[in-house]
């Protein structure tokens, strides 16, 4: 009792004089600065590196969150917000975060069990909370630009970091955690980041990379082709993550970009062009790259065999959606609920293989926990924010619809392969994108419909 009163008294003291600081960034930068630190610490300062368990479990951007939520309280009392503003994307992603927490709560009353819980507050209630926020910030040009910067700078040391990881360079790696196997030794070799995850890492250096890319159309043109080099690097980055599915996502997203920065008369040729392209790179993926040696501690066949375990996942997902395909099995229940069905002695397929492996397919995974309800508002909210920003589709001065639209097809094909919705921080960041570009959307909208 006396070290937790020790531990807690610390944590207080520490973040009264970290309140200080923030008291400047608040006056200085807004709810801006405040997200901005937020998801930053949470990406490279969080959970794994910094933690305490009791008395309270806590972390730096844990800390961050709370004093976010109630800034964003006092922004709203100072600030009320205009009901007219609101989106269907807004609507859609309450009510999706509403149902996750009904499943979380049901599941812990029927079962006891917190898992769902945990999951929904963090991986749902925190991305929530840096949505809100950004609807709050994300109109105004310092932000836009704040955001642009800060990803770039983002990229460029997850792509240094993920290169030192591959080559060995173990002094050069920040946080030291990544460069060991202290924590998990789970895609040790490969440039899995802060996160500890290459897709993660990936998703996060192609946000970077394409605000970099934003950063180099609007440069002038005597500093573009200085803006041209840094583009080695991420792509460096991105094939030092070893990983198929990021390097899938990358093709797909330079086909976002492509189309984004030509004129319209060029789009159409260009997306089939690179469609084409991108279904041969995915057949030689699948065919040259099987059985890549990745891990270290991984061999290439037992890489090989995660992937003929897809289709064992697949079939087990499938016969519990047809079980419970309206309301699904609860919120982080997957893992619990599926052994029942791996050990179905009449299946024709060996599916007590899949037993060590979590669901790869995150719209499988949210279709086996939360139901078709759960997926189908997912879906909506995902639909409604592509209606509000593609207004701004193309316009370099309003940059925010494509570095959302990236983090959306990012996450997508990522998603395919991985779910990527237990990863910590994709959730979060791709939240943020989409709020970012909600808004700068709707402001767009408001403006015109002022002046008419």
């Amino acid at each position: 009792m006396t070290t937790e009163l020790g531990t807690l008294t610390l944590i207080g003291m520490g973040t009264l004089a970290a309140g200080s600081w923030l008291a400047v960034l608040w006056r200085r930068t807004g709810l801006c600065g405040l997200a901005l630190l937020t998801v930053v610490t949470s990406i490279c300062l969080g959970y794994f590196f910094w933690h305490v368990e009791k008395p309270l479990p806590l972390s730096l951007d844990r800390i961050l969150w709370g004093i976010l939520v109630v800034a964003l309280v006092a922004d709203f009392l100072h600030r009320r917000p205009n009901l007219s503003s609101l989106t269907r994307a807004d609507f859609f992603l309450g009510i999706f975060v509403i149902y996750l927490l009904i499943s979380a709560v049901s599941v812990f009353f029927l079962t006891e069990v917190t898992s769902g819980l945990s999951r929904w507050l963090f991986f749902y209630a925190f991305p929530a909370t840096l949505y809100v926020a950004a609807r709050r910030f994300g109109d105004a040009p310092f932000a836009q630009r704040a955001t642009l910067v800060l990803f770039t700078a983002l990229a460029i040391y997850l792509s240094l970091t993920g290169l030192a990881e591959v080559f060995g360079w173990n002094a050069l790696v920040f946080p030291g955690y990544i460069a060991d196997t202290s924590i998990t030794d789970e895609f040790f070799g490969r440039a899995r980041g802060p996160l500890l995850n290459p897709v993660g890492n990936g998703f996060l250096i192609l946000i970077g990379w394409t605000a970099w890319t934003i950063l180099t159309v609007q440069a002038a043109p005597a500093r573009q082709v200085v803006f041209l080099l840094g583009h080695g690097l991420f792509v460096a980055a991105v094939a030092s993550t070893l990983t198929r599915s990021v390097w899938l996502s990358a093709a797909a997203c330079i086909v976002v970009v492509g189309a984004w920065m030509l004129p319209s008369r060029f789009r159409a040729p260009w997306i089939a062009t690179a469609l084409l392209m991108l279904l041969a790179a995915g057949l030689m993926a699948g065919v040259y790259f099987r059985e890549l040696k990745r891990d270290r501690h991984l061999s290439a066949e037992e890489a090989a065999r995660s992937v003929q375990l897809r289709p064992l996942l697949a079939a087990a997902a499938w016969r519990m959606i047809q079980e419970r395909p309206i309301f699904g099995f609860g919120l982080a229940q997957y893992d619990h609920a599926k052994l029942a069905y791996l050990e179905d002695p009449t299946s024709p397929l060996p599916l007590r293989q899949a037993r060590p492996y979590t669901q790869h397919n995150v719209f499988l995974s949210l279709l086996v926990e939360t139901g078709i309800v759960g997926l189908g508002l997912l879906g909506c909210f995902l639909a409604a924010s592509v209606e509000v920003f593609r207004r701004t589709w193309g316009n370099p001065s309003r940059p925010m619809s494509i570095l959302a639209l990236v983090a959306m097809v990012a996450y997508a094909v990522n998603g395919l392969f991985h779910d990527v919705s237990i990863i910590l921080d994709m959730n979060a960041v791709l939240f943020m994108m989409i709020g970012l570009a909600v808004q700068e959307s709707s402001g767009e909208i408001s403006q015109t419909a002022h002046s008419a």
